[in-house]
């Protein structure tokens, strides 16, 4: 097979650990919500993203200041678990080892971008960030994997999409991605990453690699 090109890595969860109350931030939204009087649904979204954006196409013309007062409100939530937020053991290490082999890094996150940037900013040995605010649709929508792998100038047919969420091997099988492989550092268990999509699972990003190399997928 011909080596790859390119890995996709989501953020939190595999590269960095995932320290935010989600409950906290839907909380947040369904009073933001109550404040511009939008009464509660049984059929929004669970996602904190996907529930915003259903919330404000229910609002109408007043959608746009219900969104901008939600995502202020759910970004103080992000930025006070940021402040805890670690990089996995082995992360840097893993991502030097992978652009010493010639192999693009891009890094994806449905966070905010101020929030991304804290938590990786010890971080250097990646070519391309991508946080909420920078796509117009987020993982699981293939969009958010195919604009990153535009940016590095990779098909996903060259490239490996890397993370520990359902979302994440959703969209890149979706984004028709040559692999798609999970992690066991963060939410899906190994039996929910498999049955999304991902052919493997591995211990963490620090073995990626090795492992890639021993499937011939990386240069030595």
């Amino acid at each position: 097979m011909t080596p790859l090109e390119a890995v996709v890595l989501d953020v939190d969860g595999t590269v960095a650990t995932c320290p935010y109350d989600f409950d906290a931030m839907r909380a947040v939204v369904s009073a933001v919500a109550k404040r511009w009087g939008f009464e509660e649904t049984a059929d929004q979204p669970r996602g904190i993203v996907e529930r915003i954006a259903f919330i404000a196409e229910a609002l109408g013309e007043r959608g746009e200041g219900f969104r901008a007062d939600a995502e202020e409100a759910v970004r103080k939530i992000e930025l006070h678990g940021a402040r805890s937020s670690r990089l996995i053991p082995g992360a840097g290490e893993a991502l030097s080892e992978l652009r010493a082999a010639g192999l693009k890094v891009a890094l994806i996150t449905r966070n905010c971008r101020a929030v991304a940037e804290r938590v990786l900013s010890r971080l250097a040995a990646y070519d391309i960030l991508l946080a909420r605010d920078d796509v117009p649709r987020v993982k699981p929508d293939p969009d958010h994997v195919r604009r990153a792998l535009a940016a590095l100038g990779c098909s996903p047919a060259e490239a490996v999409v890397v993370g520990d969420h359902v979302f994440d091997i959703e969209a890149g099988r979706a984004a028709g991605a040559a692999h798609c492989l999970g992690v066991r550092t963060g939410a899906s268990a190994d039996a929910e990453l498999l049955a999304a999509g991902a052919e493997a699972v591995i211990g963490s990003i620090a073995e990626l690699p090795a492992w890639l190399r021993g499937r011939g997928w990386m240069r030595s």
